[in-house]
């Protein structure tokens, strides 16, 4: 595999954008001896798996753990020798709260749909008829053909009914991916379910199946201290191996590659759909990187103002909390909660209790705090919230008076029992916006022109490619893997 260009110089990589999967390209890049340099426009890496600092104790802002579904993101933290650093969740159920009850999830589900749609778990949170409308999956005879693209919704309802989606799915769906279940992909939301159940003929053995299949032990797992612990890891190696990592430093415009500043041989985009269409317009459309560059002149991902301001929607507004609260020793709601849309006293779609799910986290609680001590985070912010909803766009003050509201809610307590000792406020500005069908489209059409261009063009020019959540769909698993596949395609490339 060469690392060098056609005049012998080294390989030169660009990578716009320090999220992880930014990261993890520039990663196996300069691993392989290419010349990196990293752009990003806040003021640290990790895009949506960042750290933060509450109480003197250093958290996660954002992802606090990785699906273990896929064996890609621990590989990739093998070969960042962090093997000795991968932790497991306290084995107590998460919860769901809905408008009549709250209970435990079901213990056979994926998304929320029941691989035994007839267990006593879930008919207590369906009732009987449900679960037997629920039931008729294992019969129905199958209707789509493998080149459909249904939402998760549309699978859901039909083979089970709108009990089993408003119920039990609803409430995941919108707390994992802040997304109805109509608006997903039902690929995005799982890329083998689909597949999977037009195999066996029902959604409830596909999941049995599915879930099966899963590697042994949680279906969740973090790193001590963190996912933010990947993100170090990562940085001090790149750095370690002579890449650039230039910190609040945007990029406006790619005229000037190929000039002294940002010579390149590959261009890697790890932002948003719109930022990266925009950014490839002019290369796209052949009239140069110094061309027009106006999002959506070229194909790919549209960011009109009318598109635009739907994927805004789709930001998410977490909200920490350090507590004194002797009384959530016990956890009385398990690992956390789930939130049914259709609960309105609560404004929260979920909430972790995060030293109630890791055993380093309620350590580094005593260590600092003294017993009694409880770190809870809550998420606000879902694609359907209005205006006047609480929702990612509301002022800080007013998240943290609905946190301090929704907390004792969902533990069953009263706020005197509640001391609050610290507390955050994190924005992440179109977080989930790649699980949606129609943007997800776009952006693998943005993709396919990319790779279609790189095919065609002239000696000497740079070859532009894209990752991240927009792309890959949702979750570490998803986007490792595929930040792994580009880079393996930009080396593929520069060794043909």
């Amino acid at each position: 595999m060469s690392t060098r260009s056609a005049g012998g110089s080294r390989m030169t990589s660009i990578v716009v954008g320090g999220g992880v999967a930014g990261l993890t390209v520039a990663w196996q890049l300069a691993r392989a001896g290419h010349s990196v340099t990293v752009y990003e426009a806040g003021e640290q890496l990790g895009g949506a798996v960042a750290p933060q600092t509450l109480a003197g104790v250093r958290l996660d802002a954002g992802a606090e753990a990785f699906a273990t579904r896929t064996p890609a993101v621990r590989e990739l933290i093998d070969d960042l020798g962090l093997s000795d650093q991968v932790v497991s969740p306290t084995p107590a159920p998460a919860w769901l709260q809905l408008p009549d009850r709250a209970a435990p999830l079901p213990a056979t589900g994926l998304l929320g749909i029941p691989a035994d749609p007839g267990a006593e778990d879930v008919r207590r949170l369906l009732g009987d008829e449900a679960a037997e409308r629920a039931l008729e999956d294992l019969h129905l005879p199958m209707t789509w053909r493998p080149e459909d693209a249904p939402s998760l919704g549309e699978v859901v309802r039909a083979r089970m009914g709108e009990p089993v989606l408003h119920r039990l799915v609803s409430p995941i769906t919108s707390g994992v991916h802040s997304a109805a279940p109509d608006d997903l992909d039902v690929r995005a939301a799982h890329p083998k379910l689909f597949t999977t159940m037009l195999e066996q003929g029902s959604l409830a053995r596909a999941v049995a199946l599915l879930r099966a299949q899963a590697p042994a032990g949680s279906a969740v797992q973090s790193l001590r201290g963190g996912m933010n612990t990947l993100v170090s890891a990562l940085e001090i190696q790149l750095r370690t191996m002579g890449a650039r990592l230039l910190l609040k430093t945007p990029v406006e415009s790619l005229a000037a590659v190929g000039h002294a500043e940002l010579r390149a041989d590959h261009v890697v985009l790890a932002v948003d759909g719109p930022g990266a269409s925009r950014l490839a317009a002019g290369w796209l459309d052949g009239t140069g990187l110094d061309g027009p560059g106006t999002v959506g002149s070229g194909p790919g991902v549209s960011s009109t103002p009318e598109k635009d301001s739907g994927a805004q929607g789709s930001g998410v507004a977490l909200v920490t909390l350090v507590l004194h609260a002797p009384d959530l020793d016990g956890r009385p709601r398990g690992t956390g909660m789930l939130v049914a849309p259709s609960v309105m006293h609560v404004a929260a779609k979920a909430m972790t209790h995060v030293s109630a799910k890791w055993d380093w986290a309620a350590r580094a609680l005593i260590h600092q705090l003294g017993p009694g001590h409880h770190v809870v985070r809550l998420s606000y912010g879902r694609i359907t919230d209005s205006a006047d909803t609480l929702g990612y766009r509301s002022r800080d003050e007013d998240l943290l008076a609905a946190a301090m509201d929704d907390v004792p809610q969902l533990f069953g307590l009263s706020r005197t029992q509640l001391e609050v000792l610290d507390a955050s406020v994190v924005r992440w500005d179109k977080a989930l916006p790649g699980a949606a069908t129609e943007q997800r489209t776009q952006a693998q059409a943005l993709r396919a022109a990319l790779a279609e261009r790189r095919a065609a063009r002239a000696a000497g020019e740079p070859a532009f490619y894209t990752v991240g959540t927009w792309f890959a769909g949702t979750g570490l698993a998803q986007v490792i893997p595929d930040a792994r596949n580009v880079a393996a395609q930009v080396l593929g490339s520069a060794s043909s």
